[in-house]
């Protein structure tokens, strides 16, 4: 009762977020929703999953498309050094650029998107990688500087490949979705006897 009324205060009227993010403990799906109403996004689609963690600095120049999934990453449309280069070299300038997030992209753990970033739709950004530049659609890209270093259609074959040769891929199959409550114990039971050959 308590959460239903802590929930309803967040996502109907922006109220008591510190202690939605408590009590509630929202999941990437819920999280996504409290931003789009609330978020202060130039636009956000439908169907997101972004974590808790996940950090937006510039709202208003950032746009999200639909089903997209964000990591714990960090997105970020200014340049924080202007203000450097006014105190030292008395610089006017300018320097924020929007970032674009096209419809099912995932952006994996501790990325950052600069100003200027466009990522194509269907694309994966690695974990850690640091990425200003436009992405085509379809592309994994990774590293510090982020380069494209495949395409996705790629990476699906082959880990179709690899997920058919594992103890739990009947399992696998028949789970609806990225993950099923129901079925974690089995998986992690039979995962953690495979990765450290033991059995329990």
């Amino acid at each position: 009762m308590i959460r239903d009324f802590v929930e309803r205060l967040a996502l109907e009227h922006n109220r008591a977020l510190p202690l939605y993010k408590r009590v509630c403990r929202p999941d990437g799906k819920q999280w996504a929703e409290y931003l789009r109403r609330h978020g202060n996004l130039y636009q956000m689609g439908t169907g997101c999953s972004i974590l808790p963690s996940t950090r937006i600095i510039d709202p208003a120049y950032t746009r999200i498309g639909n089903r997209v999934c964000l990591g714990s990453c960090t997105l970020i449309c200014h340049d924080g050094a202007i203000e450097m280069l006014y105190q030292r070299h008395h610089l006017r300038i300018d320097r924020v650029a929007p970032i674009t997030i096209e419809d099912d992209v995932f952006v994996g753990e501790g990325a950052i998107l600069l100003g200027g970033t466009t990522v194509g739709e269907g694309s994966i950004v690695g974990a850690g990688a640091v990425l200003r530049q436009s992405v085509p659609a379809g592309s994994i890209v990774m590293g510090n500087p982020a380069k494209v270093v495949g395409k996705v259609e790629d990476m699906i074959r082959f880990w179709e490949a690899e997920s058919m040769g594992l103890p739990w891929a009947e399992l696998i199959a028949k789970r609806e979705g990225a993950f099923d409550p129901a079925m974690e114990p089995e998986l992690r039971r039979l995962r953690q006897e495979y990765f450290f050959k033991t059995a329990r």
